[in-house]
């Protein structure tokens, strides 16, 4: 995924999500089962920004194998 459509989808999540109040078993949103969510909630836009493409797709696959094995 290119780099802008990623940070895109990071700002994105906040606006979908902020309606969200779904809470796992735990009392924690549902929301961080979301990976953009939960890479956005990690780092600033700063940060973010300041990171290439191959950084934010790393990321982005992290988060996506961390919220399958926690959920």
């Amino acid at each position: 995924m290119k780099k802008d459509e990623i940070l895109e989808n990071i700002k994105n999540c906040f606006i979908v999500e902020k309606d969200n109040k779904s809470r796992n078993s735990m009392g924690v949103s549902e929301s961080f089962y979301n990976s953009y969510y939960l890479v956005g909630k990690c780092f600033t836009i700063d940060e973010l920004s300041a990171m290439n493409e191959t950084e934010l797709n790393n990321l982005i696959k992290l988060a996506d194998f961390a919220a399958e094995a926690f959920y």
